[in-house]
């Protein structure tokens, strides 16, 4: 089971406990391999701005605090630590809480020296210091997430696509809602694309931050088809406004269009 999962690499604190990270989920989550299993790390100290919560929309800089974890650490041989307060070794999710070395890079720290993230401050942890200065020097440097002049445009930009979205229903397009009216017929879903999800089997464009709300629709484009598609479909089509052409299919209740040829979607950009 994960727990004991957990108390086996307990036994590790303040020595590398060296795991390779199986897949990045955000900005301060990972997930590693212990023993077959996929167990998740919680960056110790960290906070990453908001990409998969299933209420929420994207936060500004949150995709950029995932991808640049990505290239960091993914695939990559990991030394975890744990603080020095063993008493902190889980969160109330279960993930494990860690700081992640790679050689003598410190993982944790650089994610809120260089603006991917903020500082974790609810709960004290050895670096506490340490990181209080690091998001001073940042927001004074304006690194980051921390630079508001970027972040109003980037604000500006979304809010410019979410308006052309409205449009859906005009010009022979419908609205994403009413997808699921219209099973087994082609037409076209205008929809601005509010998450976006690689599973490495396919790419999943969704209409609704919660993929489970019964009125989301998504576009699909599965593994075999993406080299068609721009690279890193996920990342770009996300936060646009699109025109997707096809028959309309009913997968667990909710209306998609699988996608297998470019032709069928269509970015609409802001005048």
């Amino acid at each position: 089971s994960p727990f004991h999962l957990f108390t086996l690499t307990a036994q590790t604190a303040n020595k590398c406990d060296y795991r390779t990270v199986h897949k990045v989920i955000d900005g301060d989550t990972v997930k590693i391999l212990i023993n077959g299993d996929e167990v998740k790390v919680r960056l110790r100290g960290v906070d990453a701005p908001e990409i998969g919560h299933p209420m929420m929309d994207v936060a500004w800089f949150g995709k950029e605090a995932a991808r640049k974890l990505r290239k960091w650490v993914e695939g990559k041989t990991v030394c975890l630590k744990m603080d020095i307060d063993k008493t902190q070794d889980v969160d109330k999710h279960g993930r494990l809480l860690r700081y992640l070395w790679l050689n003598n890079f410190f993982v944790n720290a650089e994610l809120v020296k260089q603006g991917y993230a903020f500082a974790y401050t609810k709960h004290p942890f050895q670096y506490l210091e340490d990181f209080r200065k690091y998001v001073r020097d940042a927001r004074k440097n304006n690194r980051g997430l921390w630079n508001t002049g970027k972040q109003k445009e980037w604000e500006n930009k979304i809010r410019k696509n979410k308006e052309i979205a409205k449009t859906c229903g005009y010009k022979d397009t419908i609205c994403p809602e009413e997808a699921s009216n219209y099973i087994s017929k082609a037409k076209t879903v205008r929809f601005f694309v509010r998450k976006s999800h690689d599973s490495g089997k396919a790419i999943f464009l969704n209409s609704k931050n919660n993929f489970e709300d019964p009125d989301n629709f998504t576009a699909v484009i599965f593994r075999d088809n993406r080299y068609k598609f721009p690279k890193e479909p996920a990342e770009y089509y996300w936060g646009r406004t699109i025109d997707v052409t096809g028959r309309i299919k009913e997968q667990e209740g909710r209306a998609e269009i699988v996608l297998k040829n470019p032709s069928q979607i269509k970015i609409l950009r802001p005048k």
